[in-house]
């Protein structure tokens, strides 16, 4: 489905489930057609976890337990490595009255660093998501997200000279409608996120305020697909935004700004082996402080799906838009980034996994590039319903250019740990 009707249209309990916790702007250009899925969308009921039964509740505990090497944990050009353990509980509830679906979900993430302390972290995240069926062509939804953040040093609006990663508290609701009309489906949705940055400490010990990068967004969405056929339907997105920043500098400019993105393409399946959705459009951000440049231009929001064999999918993605900078000097950056991914089934239970993507950062307002390649590895192993374990390798190259270049680093990193769900 295109970008909000994929999100304003669970298929089932179990996608709401492990949607709960996610961003509700969510990017995913996925059309939904139960006739063909992909290695890690088909379901295997007998290593799919099976959750608790009570009273009409379904109850799902989950953690997950990783150790991984990482070779270059600051992610600056001289590296230092650590060993890390990492450790994710989590519970999701889901229940229905009569015509209301509702879903909620806690989770801890904790980051021990086994040589350096002092990069240790624990985030968490509460969620609360429901839906109430007006009727089967009506849809009303509802939800909130709100907890802490630990901002990843890779990010390009990561600060470059912090001694600890920056964390931040969020804040997050939206409210949602979408209405079935025969081959015609129209969705809209408004939603409201509030972040507030913890300062830092540089090399010397001097505090690092972040209180600039504190601000409210506030979105709101609207999409509309018809369907020419079975196989090919067409589709038109808009969304605009408005950033608020509450604590900014006197001497700095304002970062606020207000935007829109449109967006218009089809969604088809040319066959059993291959479907795709494709959306170009245009995205344009606005500062209303004439010391930040206006970002405009093109966007593309795209994936296409190759099932090679039923054994064997293939995934392409690609996307480019504007993205917020929380770098002194600069108020956005535009980024384009593709991706290819090989899910191959060895065994009914055993999925193995290679990727390759490229990201290209462009920074506004001051000179600065970034030019990001990765690959990655990995393998899955469900041993039973309650039991999986998974291994995975990722490399990731960033290369820095301009009069400021910022960040510029390898990293390797080596993950092994096992998931244990379920009853």
């Amino acid at each position: 489905m295109p970008l909000i009707l994929a999100t304003l249209f669970p298929t089932d309990a179990h996608a709401q489930q492990s949607d709960i916790l996610e961003d509700f702007r969510d990017e995913s250009l996925q059309f939904k057609r139960s006739e063909q899925l992909g290695v890690r969308d088909r379901s295997q009921p007998e290593f799919d976890p099976v959750p608790y039964r009570i009273d009409g509740v379904e109850i799902m505990p989950s953690i997950n337990i990783d150790a991984f090497y990482d070779s270059n944990i600051f992610a600056v050009n001289d590296a230092s490595d650590d060993l890390i353990i990492r450790v994710r509980p989590k519970l999701t509830a889901s229940t229905k009255f009569g015509n209301f679906n509702i879903t909620t979900a806690a989770e801890v993430d904790h980051r021990q660093y086994l040589s350096t302390d002092s990069q240790s972290t624990t985030d968490f995240t509460l969620g609360l998501r429901g839906r109430y069926d007006i009727s089967r062509e009506s849809q009303i939804y509802i939800g909130t997200r709100n907890g802490q953040k630990t901002e990843d040093r890779t990010d390009p609006a990561s600060p470059l000279n912090l001694q600890e990663p920056v964390q931040y508290r969020f804040a997050s609701a939206f409210f949602g409608a979408a209405q079935n009309f025969n081959r015609l489906r129209i969705a809209a949705r408004a939603g409201v996120e509030k972040r507030n940055y913890e300062d830092g400490r540089d090399g010397l010990d001097a505090l690092v305020d972040q209180d600039f990068r504190n601000r409210t967004l506030w979105t709101g969405d609207l999409g509309a697909e018809f369907a020419v056929n079975p196989d090919i339907s067409v589709f038109v997105n808009g969304s605009v935004n408005r950033r608020d920043y509450v604590s900014q500098p006197p001497s700095l400019p304002s970062r606020d700004s207000e935007g829109y993105e449109i967006t218009a393409g089809t969604s088809f399946q040319l066959s059993k082996l291959i479907r795709s959705e494709i959306g170009i459009g245009y995205f344009q951000q606005d500062f209303e402080d004439a010391g930040f440049d206006d970002v405009d231009g093109f966007a593309i929001r795209g994936k296409l799906e190759y099932f090679v064999t039923p054994l064997v999918t293939l995934t392409a993605r690609a996307n480019r838009g504007v993205e917020e900078s929380s770098t002194l000097g600069s108020g956005a950056f535009v980024a384009t980034s593709v991706s290819l991914t090989a899910d191959y089934e060895l065994l009914r239970n055993l999925i193995v996994t290679a990727s390759v993507s490229y990201e290209q950062d462009r920074f506004q307002d001051i000179d600065r590039d970034y030019d990001i390649t990765g690959a990655a590895m990995g393998v899955e192993w469900r041993l039973a319903p309650r039991y999986s374990l998974h291994a995975r390798y990722d490399f990731r190259d960033q290369d820095a250019s301009g009069t400021f270049p910022g960040r510029a680093f390898s990293r390797h990193r080596f993950l092994v740990g096992i998931t244990i769900a379920g009853m």
